[in-house]
């Protein structure tokens, strides 16, 4: 531990005990974690504008992030297994031509495709097994090696594709371990988290390409598209949402039934164009350090074409629905399910979303947006909480209330 985390520690612990908590539901762990990562954030995303943008060295920025990455966490042999492995990105084949008219992102995506082809690569990934899951299909703990394959294990089995936040910048699935085991846990359902390229190395759309990939790579085992359920926080969330944009996109070109099972936001970053008050009136809670659109180090801005200025164009685009989905159409969405903190920054951005995704979808399908008071950003990772064991139990509830496939 440095000596400046120590010293913003100690601090946040005699705060709490001398001027008090900063919500009144809020424990110790919880407030020292929230002004030791508030302080990392400030330091990762400091202060800057335009008017540095050509000092600034993007590619040792992405090297600073992953050389301090998101720990990674433990999944306790009590709860379940997991295996890495990694799946071929030029097997799971993409037709460019469906991708016509899909705009912004259309000709960077073609790009991709042919970059795949020419020069061969793989995608990490992980699959997690609760002993739960193993129950479901009577495997036992001495003998679950078959839960570790990426195959259907039944002809009904659902599964979830796992989209990990961490601002596009951070995170793999060897970060979200612990949270996925839970999530195994409490559904019973086996979970796919893919370990996708990062920005600002790796800009939009990369991330959605291999989003796609991993659905098209679960397909291809054997699971039916609406048996694949998808799970995203933060960043993550985010593209969970782009991904069904960009498979509808695709099933209009071809006519196939491309639609996942359902689609799980937990605490999902609305857009990169985001106006909501929350973003002030919340910062002094959340650990979340709000980052301005200005500030070219920005993750919105390292995302999409890093080390451009911030210009009116440049503001058009960021407002492209794969980027910003409420100004697209979220219509034909799967039963979706939005949970998010009262007290995260984000809080005001998400509720338009979900309004958003209400308004399209009409009672055509249930869209559930829960809204846990005094909680931040992601407050699933905080074991501890009685409100995270309270969103597992609606996340398990909402899965077990889905149709059973045909």
């Amino acid at each position: 531990m440095s000596l400046s985390t120590y010293y913003v520690m100690c601090k946040s612990v005699l705060g709490y005990y001398m001027r008090g908590k900063q919500l009144p539901s809020w424990d110790l762990k919880l407030q020292v974690f929230c002004d030791v990562v508030r302080y990392y954030s400030q330091l990762r995303f400091p202060e800057c504008s335009d008017d540095d943008i050509d000092t600034i060295d993007f590619d040792q920025m992405h090297r600073g992030f992953q050389s301090q990455p998101m720990p990674p966490t433990e999944l306790s042999t009590k709860v379940g297994v997991y295996r890495g492995f990694a799946i071929d990105a030029d097997a799971q084949a993409i037709d460019p031509h469906t991708l016509d008219g899909l705009g912004l992102a259309e000709q960077p995506l073609r790009a991709l495709i042919e970059q795949d082809a020419r020069c061969p690569r793989q995608i990490p990934c992980e699959l997690v097994a609760s002993w739960t899951a193993c129950a479901a299909h009577n495997i036992r703990r001495d003998s679950h090696k078959a839960a570790l394959e990426p195959v259907p294990l039944a002809n009904s089995e659902k599964i979830v594709l796992c989209l990990h936040g961490g601002a596009y910048v951070m995170g793999s699935p060897a970060s979200h371990r612990e949270t996925l085991g839970k999530f195994s846990a409490c559904t019973g359902l086996r979970c796919l988290a893919i370990d996708y390229r990062l920005a600002p190395r790796h800009p939009f759309p990369a991330q959605f390409h291999d989003a796609l990939l991993g659905f098209y790579y679960l397909v291809a085992q054997g699971f039916k598209p609406k048996n694949i359920l998808l799970l995203g926080d933060s960043a993550g969330g985010h593209l969970c949402v782009g991904l069904v944009m960009l498979l509808k996109h695709i099933a209009q070109s071809t006519g196939s039934q491309l639609r996942p099972g359902a689609v799980m936001l937990l605490s999902p970053m609305p857009g990169l164009l985001l106006d909501g008050d929350s973003l002030r009136t919340q910062a002094m809670f959340d650990y979340v350090a709000p980052t301005p659109l200005e500030w070219p180090n920005a993750p919105m801005r390292l995302l999409y074409k890093p080390g451009h200025k911030c210009t009116d164009e440049y503001r058009k685009e960021l407002a492209y629905p794969l980027l910003t989905p409420v100004n697209g159409d979220l219509s034909g969405f799967p039963p979706t399910i939005v949970q998010c903190g009262g007290s995260e920054v984000l809080v005001d951005d998400i509720r338009k979303l979900a309004e958003k995704l209400q308004k399209d979808n009409h009672e055509r399908v249930q869209v559930v947006y829960d809204e846990y008071p005094e909680m931040v950003h992601v407050f699933h990772r905080f074991s501890h909480r009685p409100e995270a064991d309270a969103a597992f139990s609606r996340l398990a509830k909402f899965v077990a209330e889905l149709k059973q496939p045909s």
